[in-house]
């Protein structure tokens, strides 16, 4: 993970076996695929908005727990910061002595990071530094429990502690916060992700992916067209003009890719390996036949984004739904319902290009349910996918005031 270092403690031990590896894209345990701090580039004294990307496949519902630890930068580059510390990364209790320019941010799957507004105030007011910029650290300390977001320094020593007894995993990932004095439209920004094409097709937005055992499904993703952006980099030489890298990365928690990383401004697809592969008889089709895929997306400066796409392995045997109607919610907070025939059969109910988010079957009143489609006033297409992998359009419209 570029720019991201993570260290894994866990109470397991591994041993030496025979068995082949599986590949980096499958996550099996817990584990950080990413953390993005919006903005990625502030100025001193203003906030970045922390946010994580955290799995647990085999332990799906098992209590987690974000801790946020920051550092404060070191424009001098002495070394000194406590983010630093190998001793922090291996030894968590460290934290909770609250060395010099370490503060604890939060508890949660977010955190806000801010410097002191005088981070610079040690170099002279013409230092290269003030443009080019310091980091600040980051400490994203995902724990296996979970922990009382008042807990005090002792009670928080508590939890380090049984995490280096190894009675608790916890996955401990280190990013950063550039903080400089550019002018804001100068700085770096976060890329983005667009839509994600499924066989060519626009994937609806909260809808799931339905694939077959073992089908190779070609994978694009569109990104803003200025993802890559060209900045100015400080050197003793002068200033040097350069255009950002930016990469894809791919997860699944089932299945595998045709490769691992790509650069996100070319068409060229990955193929995704759906379980169930003859070819790969050790992916097997999930016991609910169902998965979830995640997109990283990094540039080589620190910025990140990421998204996830829930897949459903099909079923052929199941018969085709039918949809006969289509209500809006009654109330502000209600549902969509939909009635129809073999309406446990469907996969996902799409208006216009997004699916009824949380979709599910009502088995008590025969309906699927789903939350109301994020859409602009219009009339829209209603189509049903089932989960044998047909898809029908309803002839049904379904009206946004």
């Amino acid at each position: 993970m570029r720019g991201a270092f993570v260290i894994v403690l866990s109470a397991l031990s591994v041993g030496c076996t025979n068995a082949t590896f599986p590949p980096e894209t499958l996550v099996g345990d817990l584990r950080v695929l990413s953390i993005a701090s919006e903005p990625p580039e502030v100025g001193p004294g203003e906030v970045s908005r922390l946010s994580v990307l955290k799995t647990d496949p085999a332990k799906a519902g098992s209590p987690t727990t974000v801790i946020w630890v920051g550092c404060e930068p070191d424009p001098q580059d002495l070394g000194r910061s406590a983010c630093n510390d190998a001793a922090i990364l291996l030894k968590p209790t460290e934290i909770t002595n609250y060395p010099p320019g370490l503060q604890l941010l939060g508890f949660g799957l977010s955190a806000q990071y801010r410097s002191t507004t005088t981070v610079f105030d040690v170099l002279p007011a013409d230092s290269a530094i003030r443009r080019a910029g310091s980091v600040g650290q980051v400490l994203g300390l995902v724990i296996g429990e979970e922990v009382d977001p008042l807990a005090t320094g002792d009670q928080l020593r508590e939890y380090f502690a049984r995490i280096e007894r190894k009675e608790t995993p916890v996955v401990v990932s280190l990013t950063r916060v550039l903080v400089s004095e550019k002018p804001a439209d100068q700085r770096n920004q976060n890329p983005g992700i667009v839509d994600l094409f499924v066989g060519g097709a626009r994937h609806p937005k909260n809808g799931r992916i339905p694939v077959n055992a073992g089908a190779r499904v070609a994978l694009t993703v569109s990104v803003p067209a200025d993802v890559r952006q060209t900045y100015v980099e400080p050197q003793p030489s002068g200033d040097v003009t350069k255009t950002e890298t930016v990469v894809g990365a791919w997860y699944s928690s089932s299945g595998r890719f045709s490769r691992e990383r790509f650069d996100v401004t070319s068409d060229d697809a990955t193929n995704f390996i759906a379980p169930g592969s003859a070819e790969f008889p050790d992916d097997v089709v999930p016991e609910r036949r169902t998965g979830t895929i995640w997109l990283v997306v990094r540039d080589d400066r620190g910025g990140q984004a990421f998204d996830r796409y829930p897949f459903f392995v099909c079923d052929p045997a199941l018969p085709n739904p039918t949809v006969t109607s289509i209500t809006p919610p009654a109330t502000p907070d209600g549902q969509v319902v939909v009635t129809g025939e073999n309406l446990s059969a469907v996969l996902d109910v799409v208006v216009g290009d997004v699916a009824l988010g949380r979709g599910s079957f009502n088995s008590g009143l025969g309906t699927f349910v789903g939350d109301v489609p994020v859409l602009a006033a219009g009339s829209y297409a209603v189509k049903v996918r089932g989960r044998n992998c047909n898809d029908a359009d309803t002839g049904l419209r379904y009206v946004v005031p």
